[in-house]
């Protein structure tokens, strides 16, 4: 069973949780924050043309977060190339002006992971009061780079059924991906294990990253250290071969999570998961030795709030998570009785039936 709230918090109930979160604020911040090793950003690059197709060079380019107003600027090259190289993964609004053209604006410009999105403008003739508006589209051909990989975005971590609340499970969906028989998809931490090899690599070989750092279990270099919570994962991007310089330490695949921030509008939420033996059907072994039903008690229970603390400026996202398990195994067996071990096998036990000597050749 699996139960989720979102959004419980509205912009108008901010003032009830501010005080606590203040708080915890004071202590999180006081944290000094991690040089980032790898990269872990998304970036926008595109071009801008005139209606005939020559480049329009310098235009200035706007991008806004539109969940926390940040603002990105660039101007254009002389062959009408801009970009804007790391920027926070989120959706963004385009804006392209120029003299004697008229504004062009893309809204839903999606950023992801270690991912370059390419927006190209085509500026029609006009004055600059004038706005010609597209919505972009998600759907892309990449075209800057020759990576292979997959973005998995937070609402299908969230929303998709997972056993545990683990979001590995996920990643063997990915070609190329062939999980040990050790794999364990559903427990977390020290009792987790996430081997899997990818494109036929050793199972040590793959490097995980949460917001550009290292995650990767140092002690057996083969599986990840600290499992972040469904609610806490804004995306994840498995890149399987073909990455380019910037990242190292691995020859297999690289994960790369990023975690939710807060934003001008108060989201918060809370979830349920819950697996319980008594709507579960007796398996067949244990049926036909009448041991009854192994015991399983699983509840996996968690909340998120995330806002601002200075509209445009600072902003916080909290989040945590409780695993509890109580898990029975059934066991049968069929031991020799006395006579069974001086040979005689007239009344064997477990319910078979004497085996026919008669029936064997003569040696």
């Amino acid at each position: 069973m699996r139960i989720r709230f979102s959004n419980l918090l509205e912009s108008s109930r901010k003032s009830s949780v501010l005080g606590a979160i203040f708080c915890l604020l004071t202590l999180l911040l006081a944290v000094p924050f991690a040089a980032h090793a790898q990269q872990y950003s998304g970036s926008i690059t595109g071009t801008v043309t005139d209606p005939s197709g020559a480049a329009v060079a310098g235009a200035t380019v706007t991008a806004t977060n539109t969940g926390t107003n940040a603002m990105y600027t660039a101007t254009t090259t002389d062959l009408g190339a801009f970009t804007f190289p790391q920027m926070t993964v989120g959706a963004y609004e385009v804006r392209v002006k120029h003299p004697s053209f008229k504004e062009f604006v893309a809204r839903s410009v999606e950023v992801h992971t270690s991912t370059a999105t390419e927006l190209n403008a085509k500026l029609e003739l006009g004055a600059t009061t004038e706005m010609v508006t597209v919505e972009a589209t998600d759907v892309q051909v990449q075209t800057t780079s020759a990576q292979a990989g997959e973005v998995v975005e937070g609402q299908q971590v969230r929303e998709l059924p997972l056993n545990g609340e683990n979001f590995m499970q996920l990643v063997t969906l990915s070609p190329g991906v062939s999980a040990a028989n050790s794999f364990d998809g559903r427990d977390k931490g020290l009792k987790g294990g996430a081997d899997f090899s990818v494109n036929g690599n050793p199972y040590n070989n793959n490097l995980f990253l949460v917001d550009g750092v290292n995650n990767n279990d140092v002690g057996s270099n083969r599986t990840i250290l600290v499992y972040p919570s469904v609610d806490a994962i804004s995306e994840f991007k498995m890149l399987r071969n073909s990455y380019g310089p910037e990242y190292g330490q691995a020859a297999g695949a690289i994960i790369s999570i990023n975690t939710r921030s807060g934003e001008n509008q108060w989201h918060g939420g809370a979830f349920y998961m819950g697996r319980n033996n008594a709507v579960d059907a007796n398996d067949y072994f244990s049926n036909k030795n009448n041991t009854g039903k192994a015991e399983l008690r699983r509840n996996d229970v968690g909340y998120h709030v995330g806002g601002p603390v200075k509209k445009d400026k600072l902003f916080f996202f909290f989040n945590q998570e409780w695993n509890y398990e109580i898990r029975g195994q059934s066991f049968a067996a069929c031991v020799p009785s006395a006579a069974g071990k001086n040979g005689d096998f007239t009344n064997l036990s477990c319910g078979a039936s004497a085996p026919n000597f008669s029936a064997l050749p003569a040696s």
